[in-house]
C-alpha cells in the first residue's frame, strides 16, 4: 500500500510557493495481518510523541564540523582520503560532488534546481542516522535518492536564516522552521530515532571507580549495553579503518567497492562522534522521554562543562545552538579520526586488510534506528586502540540516576491535568426578539481540564495540545447598547435586561488537525489499517500547524501568536444544567412584560486567533497567561411562551440566533504526571 508523502509548506524556507511531490513510500507489511499493522501503528504514533527526535547537532552545523575538519588535514592524509572520494565518486554519480568538501553542497539556489546541488563528504556525517538507518541506507541516499538533494537545499537555508536572526524567539522560529522543512522533504525523518538511544552517550561509572575511555569503552561496546553515540563511533570507526586497510592492499578492481565502503562507515561513524560533543547528548543520558528531550533541549542551549577522557576541562552548547568555538573544537577530534583512516588507506598502520569477520559484517548491516543492543565488537585490537585515542579528547558524560548530575528539565510532553480560570468580554448581536440589538457581555470561568501534550515534540513553540475540558461559567446580566427597532425598546437596566444573568456547564475541546477540524479522529484509524508509517507523519504535520502549516505558532520577543481557528471548540448548555433560563417579554415604549419566555440553548464557541506572553515551565508544571480573540453563536432550543397571568398552556416563541465577538483572557496551569521520580537519588558518586 503506498502513500503520498507528507507535503508542509514552509514560506520562509522555500523560495517557491509549491515544491512537487516526493515519491511514493511503500508498506513493507503486506503480510501482516491487519490488526497487527493497526497496533503497531498505534504504538509507533506513542512513540513519536514519548521519543521525539533529539539527534544532536543539526545538518549545517554536521557538516561543518567535518568540513572544517577535512581542511585542516595534513596534505599527505588529505590526498589519500582523495583518492578514496574519486573512486566512490566515480560509483555513486552526478548526486555526489567533485571533492570532499564542496559548494555544491551548500548550494545558494532556487528550490528545484537540483542539478545544482551535490552530496560531499562534509555532508556525509549529517545525512548519517538522522537520514539513514545504516551505511547500506547512506549509500542510497548520497547516490539515489533525489530527496538527499532536497535536504542538502533545506540545511544551506536553514542556514542562511540562522545567520540572520537577533533574538532568542527568532532563533526558535527558525529551528521550529527547519525541522518542518526536513520532514517536508524526508518524510521519515522525525521518526528514525524514536524508539532507542542511539544519539546519546551511556551515563559515566561513579568517580570512585575512576572509570578511564577504555574502560568506558569496553562497557559501551557491549551487546547488554542500550545502543549509544561512542559505542557505534567505535563500532563503524573500527569498521572503516579495516575497509581502508584492505583497500591499500586490494587489486584496481576491488578498490572502488572498498572504498565506498569505508567512506561510507566512516561518514556513519562520524556522526556518532560529532553527537558526543553536544551538551545535550553528554548531559541527557537516562530517565523518560519527556526528561530526556527536556534536559537536552536546556544544555543545548545554555551549554555544560565537563572534562574530557583526558582530564582538559571541555564545555560546548548542542542541537542548534553551536558556536564557532564548539565547532572548532570538535573538528580537532573529527580530524583526527580522518587521519587514522586516511593512515590506514595508505597502509601505513598494522591493522589487518584480511576479510571481514563475521563481528564486522554484522557492524556494517546494523540498523540502529530499530536496533537496541550492539552487535558483539570486532575483535581487532589495533582498530580498538586507535578508535580509543580519538575518543580520549571527548567529553565525558554527565553520572546516571544514582550519581550526581547536572540538574534536569522537563519538556512539555505527556499527560496532564489543568486548572484554568478566564474573563471575557465581547458585543454580542441578534437574537432574543430583535435582530437589531447589540450588547455588552461579559462571562466568568473556572474550569478543570485532563489532555495530553506535545508541546516539546521538538521544539518548546509546537502546538500539539490534546485536551478535554470543563468549565463553570456565569454571565452578567446583557444589556442593550443600541436597539433603535426592537420590540419594546432598548433595554438598559438590570430589571429588565436582554438577557438576564445566567451560569451553565460548558464542555470544550482542543486538537491539533491535518486539513480540517477533527480530521484525526477518522484519519489516524484509517491510516493505522493501510499505512502505519504515515500516521506519525501526520500526527507531527498537526502538531506543527496542519498540512499547510498555516497555524504554526510564531514566536517573537513578545511571546508567541497563532491563528488557531477549529483546533478548539467549546459547548455551553445553556438551561440544560443548572438553573432554568427565562426571557422576560416587553410590549410598547415602557418595557411593560407581557410575559416570560423559558428556554435552553446550546452555544457554540471557536477561538480564531491566540497570543500567549513568556510563559513560565518549571519541572513538571506550565503556567501560562492566554488571550484569545474569538467569536462564538448561540442557538435556543425549545422556548416556549407564557402571557403574564394565562392559564392556557405554553405556546413555541421563536428567540433567534444570537452572535457573540470576545476577546478572553485565561490563565492556564497544568501538571504533568511523572514528575519528581525522574530526579533521581544521587550517591556518593
Amino acid at each position: 500500500m503506498s502513500i503520498r508523502a507528507t507535503h508542509l509548506a514552509c514560506p520562509r524556507l522555500a523560495s517557491s510557493p509549491a515544491a512537487p511531490g516526493l515519491r511514493p513510500r511503500t508498506s513493507t507489511a503486506r503480510t501482516a495481518g491487519a490488526s497487527r499493522r493497526a497496533a503497531r501503528a498505534v504504538a509507533a504514533t506513542a512513540a513519536l510523541a514519548l521519543a521525539s527526535p533529539a539527534s544532536a547537532w543539526i545538518w549545517p552545523e554536521h557538516r561543518d564540523i567535518a568540513a572544517e575538519a577535512v581542511k585542516d588535514l595534513p596534505p599527505a592524509e588529505r590526498h589519500a582520503l582523495d583518492a578514496l572520494w574519486v573512486q566512490l565518486h566515480q560509483a555513486a554519480g552526478k548526486q555526489a560532488c567533485p571533492s570532499l568538501v564542496d559548494a555544491g553542497a551548500e548550494p545558494d539556489v532556487k528550490f528545484g534546481e537540483w542539478d545544482k546541488i551535490c552530496v560531499d563528504f562534509a555532508s556525509f556525517p549529517a545525512l548519517a542516522a538522522d537520514h539513514s538507518c545504516s551505511a547500506a541506507d547512506l549509500w542510497d541516499d548520497v547516490s539515489k535518492e533525489v530527496w538527499a538533494l532536497k535536504v542538502v537545499w533545506v540545511a544551506a537555508r536553514t542556514k542562511a536564516w540562522f545567520a540572520r536572526v537577533k533574538t532568542d524567539a527568532e532563533h526558535e522560529d527558525v529551528w521550529n522552521l527547519s525541522h518542518l522543512a526536513m520532514q517536508y522533504v524526508d518524510p521519515r525523518y522525525l521518526t528514525r530515532a524514536e524508539g532507542n538511544s542511539a544519539h546519546f552517550l551511556v551515563p559515566r561509572e561513579p568517580v570512585a571507580k575512576k572509570e578511564t575511555i577504555d574502560d568506558y569503552l569496553e562497557r559501551v561496546l557491549s551487546p547488554k549495553a542500550d545502543i549509544n553515540a561512542t559505542g557505534l563511533y567505535a563500532d563503524y570507526h573500527m569498521l572503516a579503518l579495516r575497509l581502508a586497510a584492505m583497500w591499500s592492499k586490494a587489486s584496481p578492481a576491488e578498490r572502488p567497492e572498498l572504498a565506498r565502503r569505508a567512506l561510507t562507515a566512516e561518514g556513519v561513524a562520524l556522526h556518532f562522534l560529532e553527537d558526543s560533543f553536544s551538551s545535550g547528548h553528554y548531559a541527557a543520558t537516562w530517565g523518560g522521554s519527556a526528561w530526556a528531550k527536556g534536559t537536552h533541549d536546556l544544555y543545548s542551549k545554555i551549554g555544560l562543562t565537563t572534562m574530557t577522557w583526558s582530564g582538559d576541562l571541555f564545555a560546548s552548547h548542542g542541537d542548534a545552538h553551536m558556536t564557532e568555538r564548539d565547532m572548532k573544537v570538535a573538528a580537532v577530534t573529527v580530524k583526527q579520526s580522518l587521519v587514522q583512516l586516511a593512515t590506514a588507506a595508505q597502509g601505513r598502520t598494522p591493522i589487518p586488510d584480511g576479510p571481514l569477520t563475521a563481528e564486522e559484517k554484522a557492524v556494517e548491516a546494523l540498523d540502529f534506528c530499530k536496533a537496541d543492543h550492539l552487535p558483539p565488537p570486532p575483535a581487532d585490537r589495533v582498530a580498538r586502540g586507535a578508535t580509543a585515542m580519538v575518543l580520549r579528547s571527548s567529553p565525558i558524560p554527565a553520572g546516571g540516576p544514582g550519581e550526581i548530575h547536572p540538574p534536569r528539565a522537563r519538556a512539555e510532553m505527556g499527560p496532564f491535568v489543568g486548572a484554568v480560570s478566564g474573563y471575557s468580554l465581547g458585543v454580542a448581536m441578534g437574537g432574543y426578539d430583535s435582530w437589531a440589538n447589540t450588547r455588552l457581555r461579559s462571562e466568568f470561568e473556572v474550569g478543570a481540564r485532563v489532555g495530553y501534550g506535545l508541546e516539546g515534540l521538538l521544539t518548546s513553540n509546537m502546538d500539539g495540545q490534546i485536551w478535554a475540558q470543563a468549565s463553570l461559567l456565569a454571565d452578567p446580566a446583557q444589556l442593550d447598547l443600541g436597539c433603535s427597532t426592537c420590540d419594546g425598546g432598548r433595554r438598559k437596566n438590570t430589571v429588565v435586561p436582554r438577557v438576564p444573568a445566567r451560569s451553565s456547564l460548558k464542555l470544550a475541546v482542543r486538537m491539533p488537525y491535518y486539513v480540517v477540524p477533527g480530521d484525526l479522529v477518522l484519519i489516524a484509524p484509517v491510516l493505522a489499517l493501510v499505512a502505519p508509517q504515515a500516521v506519525q507523519n501526520v500526527v507531527f504535520a498537526s502538531a506543527s500547524g496542519g498540512l499547510l502549516a498555516l497555524q504554526r505558532r510564531l514566536s517573537t520577543p513578545a511571546g508567541t501568536f497563532q491563528f488557531m481557528a477549529g483546533r478548539e471548540v467549546g459547548l455551553t448548555l445553556w438551561g440544560y444544567v443548572g438553573q432554568t433560563n427565562q426571557f422576560i417579554v416587553t410590549q410598547g415604549p415602557t418595557l411593560d412584560p407581557s410575559g416570560v419566555t423559558t428556554y435552553k440553548s446550546l452555544e457554540w464557541d471557536f477561538p480564531v486567533l491566540e497570543y500567549i506572553p513568556p510563559r513560565v515551565f518549571a519541572t513538571s508544571l506550565a503556567l501560562a497567561a492566554i488571550f484569545q480573540l474569538g467569536f462564538s453563536v448561540e442557538f435556543p432550543q425549545n422556548a416556549t411562551y407564557q402571557a403574564s397571568g394565562s392559564t392556557e398552556p405554553p405556546t413555541p416563541y421563536s428567540l433567534g440566533p444570537s452572535w457573540n465577538v470576545y476577546l478572553r483572557f485565561r490563565l492556564d496551569a497544568r501538571k504533568y504526571f511523572g514528575g519528581s521520580a525522574d530526579w533521581g537519588s544521587p550517591g556518593g558518586d
